[in-house]
């Protein structure tokens, strides 16, 4: 995250982030076998989807703090 990012552009960038890995992992899921390779994806984008998550949550909580001082 560079200095110069504000929080709405953090958290708007980790929100694209999480909607395209969702996106990707809802396709993976129609199937009706995944390969050990789109197995070991699928593990991969559920945690990258946390990571992104996170982030969207912890920027709306100091956001939050900042509107109440």
């Amino acid at each position: 995250m560079e200095q110069s990012e504000s929080k709405e552009d953090i958290y708007n960038r980790a929100k694209i982030q999480h909607a395209t890995l969702d996106r990707r992992l809802l396709m993976l899921m129609k199937k009706h076998y995944l390969t050990d390779d789109e197995e070991m994806e699928v593990k991969v984008l559920k945690k990258k989807k946390l990571y992104f998550k996170d982030i969207m949550e912890r920027v709306g909580k100091e956001s939050r703090k900042g509107d109440k001082v």
